[in-house]
C-alpha cells in the first residue's frame, strides 16, 4: 500500500462487536477497511462502486429543519452503510438547517452563500462532479428579476427568503411582509404575514417589509419562475451544464483534491485558520479514476489514541488513496461511519449540544449506500 499508510485488519480483541459488523457486510460493490498512519491516526474507509450500489443523500426528519443521528437516518432507509454529510446550523429556530448547498433528488434544501466545495451526482447517469461552487438565486415575476437573499431560513424584515417544499409544511415569516405563493410557474396566491403553507413542488417567496418589493403589477395567475444557478469555479465551461442537471448536490469545505492535485489555497472558502491547521475528527469523500467513491472517517478519540487530522494531512491521505477529487465534509463530533446496523468509529459527541464525549451527535444529513434496486424517493 502507499508509503503514507499502514493497513491493519480489525481484530475482535481491539474493536469487539465492530469486527462482526465488518464480517457480516459482504456486499458486492462495497469494501471496508481501516488504516493507522505512523502518527497513530485511525481512519475507517469504505469504497463503493456506484454501478452496483446506489449512493443518495438524505435529510433528518425528511425536511430542512431538525436533526437525527446517522444511524437513525440509515435505518429508516434500510441503508447498507452511511456517513454524516454537510455542515449545518444548530439552535432553536435553525436547528438542522444546511449551512451551505444541499439538493436531494431535485429538491432544494439549501444554497451556497459563498464559494465552497461540493459534490454533485446522479445515480442513473453515473455522473459525479466535485468543484468549488457558488449559487445565484432569483425569482422572476412577470419576467422581472428579484434577488433571493436566502433559501429555507427564518424570515428577516430586510430580506427576501425563498421557501421550498423541503422546508416543511409551512414557512416562517415576519410581520408586515408579503408572501407570493408559486406553483407550476404561476402565482397561485398572495398573502400577508403568517405561517404560509408551501405547495407541493412549489415555493413561497417571502418578501420582508423593508426588502425590495415589485413595483410593477403582479396578480394571481401571473407568470413566476424560480432559478437556482450553480456556478462552478474550476470547471466553469466544461461542467457548467452538468451541474445544473445533477439530482443531488451536497456541500462541504474545503475542497481537498481537484484533478489529482492537492488544493493549497482555501482563502476563497473563508474558513477559520484553526479549522484548517488543528487536528480534528474528519469526514471526507473522494472519487477514484474508475468512478468508485471513497468515504473516509478519521477518529479523534481517547479510546484509540487517534489525534485526528489537519486539512493538509487529510488532503495528502486522500491523494495517497489515488483519489482524483476529494472534499472535506462536516467533522468533529459529527464524524460517523455506520455499516450494517453498527457505528464503526468512535464519535466524539458535542459539548455545545450538551452531549458527553462518547455520545453520537445528531446531524442534519447523511450520505447513504443502498442496494441499487432500492427506490427511496
Amino acid at each position: 500500500m502507499q508509503k503514507y499508510l499502514k493497513a491493519i485488519f480489525i481484530s475482535t480483541l481491539a474493536l469487539g462487536a465492530l469486527s462482526t459488523a465488518y464480517a457480516d457486510t459482504r456486499v458486492e460493490g462495497l469494501r471496508y477497511w481501516t488504516t493507522i498512519t505512523p502518527l497513530r491516526q485511525t481512519i475507517h474507509l469504505i469504497e463503493v462502486d456506484p454501478a452496483k450500489l446506489s449512493i443518495i443523500p438524505a435529510h433528518a426528519k425528511e425536511k430542512a429543519l431538525g436533526r437525527e443521528t446517522v444511524s437513525a437516518i440509515a435505518k429508516r432507509y434500510k441503508a447498507i452503510a452511511a456517513i454524516n454529510g454537510g455542515f449545518f446550523k444548530s439552535g432553536e429556530w435553525v436547528d438542522g438547517l444546511p449551512a451551505g448547498i444541499l439538493k436531494i433528488h431535485g429538491r432544494w434544501y439549501g444554497i451556497a452563500y459563498r464559494p465552497r466545495g461540493a459534490i454533485g451526482w446522479s445515480n442513473q447517469l453515473y455522473t459525479t462532479l466535485v468543484d468549488r461552487i457558488q449559487t445565484k438565486t432569483n425569482v422572476f415575476l412577470n419576467h422581472k428579476q428579484f434577488p433571493v437573499h436566502a433559501v429555507n431560513q427564518p424570515g428577516l424584515a430586510n430580506k427576501s427568503i425563498l421557501y421550498t417544499d423541503a422546508y416543511g409544511p409551512k414557512t416562517d415569516s415576519v410581520p408586515d411582509g408579503t408572501n407570493i405563493i408559486i406553483q407550476n410557474n404561476r402565482i397561485i396566491d398572495i398573502q400577508s404575514s403568517g405561517k404560509i403553507a408551501i405547495p407541493k413542488g412549489g415555493y413561497v417567496f417571502a418578501i420582508g417589509p423593508y426588502a425590495k418589493y415589485p413595483n410593477h403589477p403582479i396578480d394571481i395567475g401571473s407568470l413566476a419562475t424560480v432559478n437556482i444557478e450553480i456556478i462552478p469555479h474550476f470547471a466553469k465551461k466544461e461542467h457548467y451544464l452538468a451541474w445544473q442537471m445533477v439530482d443531488n448536490v451536497l456541500g462541504g469545505s474545503p475542497i481537498l483534491l481537484y484533478h489529482g492535485k492537492i488544493v493549497q489555497d482555501h482563502s476563497m472558502e473563508r474558513l477559520r485558520s484553526p479549522f484548517i491547521t488543528d487536528r480534528y475528527a474528519r469526514t471526507a469523500v473522494g472519487v477514484l479514476k474508475n468512478g468508485h467513491w471513497i468515504f473516509a472517517v478519521v477518529e479523534q478519540s481517547a479510546l484509540t489514541g487517534s489525534p485526528g487530522m489537519t486539512i493538509a494531512e487529510l488532503a495528502t491521505f486522500m491523494k495517497d488513496l489515488k483519489c482524483e477529487y476529494a472534499l472535506n465534509l462536516d467533522g468533529g463530533g459529527s464524524s460517523t461511519l455506520y455499516i450494517n446496523n453498527a457505528i464503526i468509529n468512535h464519535p466524539g459527541g458535542s459539548d455545545e449540544d450538551d452531549y458527553i464525549w462518547s455520545a453520537v451527535r445528531p446531524v442534519s444529513d447523511a450520505i447513504l449506500i443502498l442496494p441499487s434496486s432500492t427506490t427511496n424517493y
